[in-house]
């Protein structure tokens, strides 16, 4: 079995427990941090080396993070091209190596896929943001759209809370409408497969910040069957292999809407709150996507 290339920015407690669980598996993998990578161009050859091992020998490149370094990605998604290497999530090869989904693209492609999500805007510039928000109802979704995993997402209920909101930030923002509901739930997805799922049942009622990670929850063994496919359907219509999904069943209509898609998601506390092993399951599907 050839080796498995994971590439990151930033260790982290994720890839921490990836190294663990790769080596009680016996499972090659290489650690592939982005400041390390090397381009070699001699004598009518080339090849991308990563401590002195030449990557087209890895069986699958799996990309944890694309962060700022996009001047590598291109050249490494070519570099998967021409040696045949299968590339999670196989989306980035389609964009050419732009940079991994934002916020804005993400709500863009649900919402023209069909995929059940909320009424939103996308603003460039806080100036538009607070002219924008004068039409809506409020309390709404403010996100910036940089922002991951529950940074950068605020509930406003009212305009002075955008001063907070708003404080030292710049760049881009969506604008979502609230939709009320007795807590999220939190799906992960291996290759379409529900490997681990909770549902959070603090309501955000004081807290401006919304976090990903705090309130009170409960494991879910079994899914309610549209949440299930909705978190499938999102997951699909963004074509992403790993995710971590958040989407609530908003109590104006009982229906199921998708919050956010998670790509590349963290899973340390997926894992602490459902005993499952989430590093295994990602590391069995790679392994299964080396074989194809």
């Amino acid at each position: 079995m050839k080796r498995i290339g994971i590439f990151y920015t930033a260790w982290t407690e994720g890839l921490r427990r990836l190294a663990e669980t790769a080596k009680k598996m016996e499972v090659e993998v290489d650690f592939v941090y982005y400041g390390d990578l090397k381009a070699v161009m001699d004598k009518g050859q080339t090849r991308i080396e990563y401590g002195g091992k030449d990557l087209g020998e890895c069986g699958l490149f799996y990309f944890r993070a694309v962060g700022d370094k996009n001047e590598w990605l291109p050249l490494l998604l070519d570099y998967a091209r021409e040696r045949e290497i299968p590339v999670v999530d196989g989306y980035l090869s389609g964009l050419g190596g732009a940079m991994r989904k934002k916020k804005l693209m993400e709500a863009w492609v649900l919402k023209k896929e069909g995929v059940a999500y909320p009424k939103t805007a996308g603003l460039s510039s806080r100036r538009n943001l607070i002219e924008e928000l004068k039409g809506w109802k409020l309390p709404v979704v403010v996100k910036s759209v940089s922002g991951r995993h529950g940074i950068g997402t605020y509930l406003v209920r009212k305009m002075e809370e955008l001063e907070l909101v708003l404080k030292g930030k710049e760049g881009g923002y969506l604008i979502q409408e609230y939709m009320p509901n007795d807590g999220d739930y939190r799906i992960f997805l291996v290759g379409g497969k529900v490997v681990g799922a909770f549902k959070r049942l603090e309501k955000e009622t004081e807290r401006v910040t919304l976090s990903s990670s705090v309130g009170k929850s409960e494991v879910l063994e079994k899914l309610p069957p549209e949440v299930e496919n909705l978190a499938r359907e999102a997951a699909l219509a963004l074509g992403v292999e790993i995710a971590g999904i958040d989407l609530v069943i908003d109590q104006r209509d009982g229906q199921a809407r998708i919050v956010e898609v998670n790509q590349a998601p963290e899973f340390e506390v997926m894992e602490r709150r459902t005993g499952k092993d989430i590093a295994g399951e990602i590391l069995e599907y790679l392994l299964e996507k080396c074989k194809e």
